[in-house]
């Protein structure tokens, strides 16, 4: 018992060791983000002091008699477009939202969103005074939850307020001799950025870079924010101040620009001497009498009803719009022991390839019929779904569609892979572009055997298996896991690591779950085999063998296998998938993926080594909405597999 208290209290020990380590970093980091607001201050109060010098000699009482030419309907005209320039501000939160995936309505991050963006964009310090109101008004989020967003929404607003201003910039005349060459470059780099989205790297795998899809969402919303608030301005101009529209919200553009980077309250003096500067042909008074009326419209009357709003604080709704009517995608990590429900989804999954889900890399999707539906991914551009559904019973039309709507609502394109064939059906039924990709070979161990012209090469590499004087058993509990771990080592490295998402990977976890057969040599471990398993089927996963193995070694370990699998009653026993070869009218995208695949996987080698079993052929396709994507779905897959992926070794 005294063991016990001692562990007990090393535990908590540690776990408030951890909570203070923790604090310390959170605090470490809001005083960063405070000393990081110096520069941006120093630069405001310079401003303002150029702007108050500026100031002397401007005719203040002009100034009040232009505003007072600012007639109610123009008041009423800028309400309503700075209205339309929140309700923006406040949909760019719930992008973020989405692309993050926390567990918060649309319209309370929304409500959040412009709440914090309309108190700091008066009161300075944009990154740090937004985040304590998103915390406010969102308590499910920790304060540096709510640090994250706000520096995310900041980073991709002025990422999508260059690419606008940029825009503007090159299609209404402007008077500075350096925007456009200014613009080119930012455009340029934008357009890498997409790039970058779609090819995405290994070496900027660290890097979250949004989807296209996403992207377009920020730009669009950063122009329809812009314009209104451009607008806005415009509706306050007083008499004597005529300037079109579109020259007006350029200017604006830009004035904002140096108001964000200065990071002054409400992009003060920056923002007034850059408009002044771009606006040369307008007087100076009536100019700042329509500045003077903007900000109340735009900065005063929204502060006053944030701060009223965060007084508040937030209203009690529900967390997520994500009920049980909604598809999700709940994680699976990989463990040992999956929880209860979990296991019996794989258990009892018409194909077992079910069992990949123990490898962590994929989520179950479910609905609101069907607790867990069917195994899928996130990656660039698309969501992954692999094979079929997790139940036979599954309404494939509805689940079809359950699908394009979480993909839609995370800013990605659906993508079936590896769909046998009543799921292809289905998806062609709907509307969707299907391709043929691979071949399931499948046999039925009770009434498999050796004889027959088509398994005359298979019978040539046993006899050369036993000539060697190669042995084989079904693994036990006891595992040389050490040996198999050296032969998976050499495996990898010859092939230039594992791969990731539809194929097998090492790692000793997985094992208990597998049927595991060895092969022998002389009381050395010179390959293994495993297969996963469920009520359904068997399939091959891992095929593992020394570089100096006996020719037809994997030969006589499958045929064991089948051997094995014939006296358990198993009437299915998959051999995998191979890629098909090329087809005529494959998308380029398509068909870069399958050549890439074909190399990495050695689709000839395994065509060949299947076809000796005799095997009957099921095709497997590829579907989705469109063929674009489609394209961005083979390319997001080939990168999924390709990747190397982290592998378990014995501790």
């Amino acid at each position: 018992m005294k063991h016990a208290k001692d562990t007990s209290g090393r535990t908590a020990n540690r776990g408030l060791s951890a909570a203070l380590t923790r604090s310390a970093e959170n605090g470490l980091d809001l005083r960063r983000a405070a000393l990081r607001q110096l520069l941006p201050i120093g630069l405001t109060i310079g401003l303002v002091a150029l702007l108050w010098q500026r100031a002397g000699g401007l005719d203040l009482p002009y100034i009040y008699a232009s505003l007072k030419t600012v007639s109610p309907v123009q008041w009423f005209g800028a309400a309503l477009f700075s209205v339309a320039s929140f309700w923006a501000l406040g949909k760019y939160d719930g992008v973020v939202h989405r692309l993050i995936g926390t567990d918060v309505s649309s319209k309370a991050a929304e409500r959040a969103g412009i709440t914090a963006i309309a108190l700091s964009q008066t009161v300075g310090l944009g990154v740090i005074s937004s985040a304590f109101v998103r915390w406010r008004m969102l308590p499910e989020l920790s304060l540096m939850q709510a640090m994250r967003i706000s520096a995310i929404v900041a980073m991709s607003f002025l990422s999508a307020w260059a690419v606008v201003a940029s825009i503007i910039a090159l299609t209404v005349p402007m008077t500075l001799p350096w925007a456009g060459w200014i613009a080119w470059v930012v455009l340029g780099g934008a357009a890498v950025f997409a790039l970058l989205s779609v090819l995405r790297p290994s070496i900027m795998a660290a890097l979250h870079i949004p989807p296209l899809r996403a992207m377009g969402a920020f730009l669009a919303l950063a122009l329809i924010d812009t314009a209104a608030a451009g607008a806005a301005l415009w509706m306050v101009l007083p008499d004597g101040c005529e300037v079109a529209l579109l020259p007006l919200i350029a200017a604006y553009l830009l004035a904002l620009g140096a108001g964000l980077i200065s990071s002054a309250p409400g992009g003060m003096g920056a923002f007034e001497v850059t408009l002044l500067a771009l606006l040369p042909a307008l007087d100076a008074e009536p100019l700042l009498a329509a500045i003077l009326a903007f900000r109340a419209v735009y900065y005063a009357l929204p502060a006053l009803i944030a701060a009223a709003v965060t007084i508040r604080g937030p209203v009690s709704t529900p967390r997520s719009d994500t009920n049980t009517a909604c598809p999700a995608l709940v994680s699976v990590k990989s463990a040992p022991n999956l929880p209860a429900h979990i296991a019996q989804v794989i258990a009892e999954a018409p194909r077992a390839e079910a069992g990949l889900l123990r490898q962590g890399r994929l989520s179950l999707l479910t609905t609101g019929r069907d607790a867990a539906a069917a195994m899928a991914a996130s990656s660039g551009q698309s969501l992954l779904v692999l094979s079929d559904p997790l139940s036979a019973a599954t309404d494939r039309g509805a689940l079809l569609s359950d699908i394009k709507s979480l993909a839609k609502r995370s800013f990605l394109t659906p993508f079936l892979y590896k769909a046998g064939g009543r799921w292809a059906s289905a998806a062609r039924q709907a509307g969707w572009q299907v391709m043929p990709i691979a071949r399931e070979g499948w046999i039925d161990p009770t009434e498999f055997t050796l004889d027959g012209s088509t398994k005359r090469q298979l019978r040539r590499k046993l006899r050369q298996a036993d000539a060697a004087g190669l042995s084989f058993c079904e693994a036990g509990a006891d595992l040389p896991i050490c040996d198999m771990q050296q032969i998976a080592d050499e495996w990898r490295k010859a092939r230039g690591g594992e791969r990731g998402f539809s194929m097998g990977k090492w790692h000793p976890d997985h094992l208990p779950h597998a049927r595991v057969y060895l092969a022998w040599k002389n009381g050395s471990l010179v390959g293994f085999l495993t297969l996963h398993e469920n009520v359904a089927e068997q399939v091959l996963d891992l095929m593992r063998m020394r570089p100096d193995a006996p020719d037809g070694t994997m030969h006589a370990l499958l045929n064991y296998a089948i051997s094995r699998a014939a006296n358990a009653g198993c009437t299915r026993l998959s051999l995998a998938a191979v890629p098909l070869e090329e087809q005529s009218g494959e998308p380029w995208a398509f068909h870069h993926a399958r050549l890439k695949l074909d190399n990495i996987s050695g689709a000839a080698g395994l065509r060949q080594f299947k076809t000796s079993f005799a095997p009957s052929w099921e095709t497997l396709y590829a579907a989705a909405p469109t063929r674009v994507a489609l394209a961005f779905g083979a390319l997001d897959i080939s990168r999924e597999i390709c990747r190397k992926v982290e592998v378990g070794n014995v501790k």
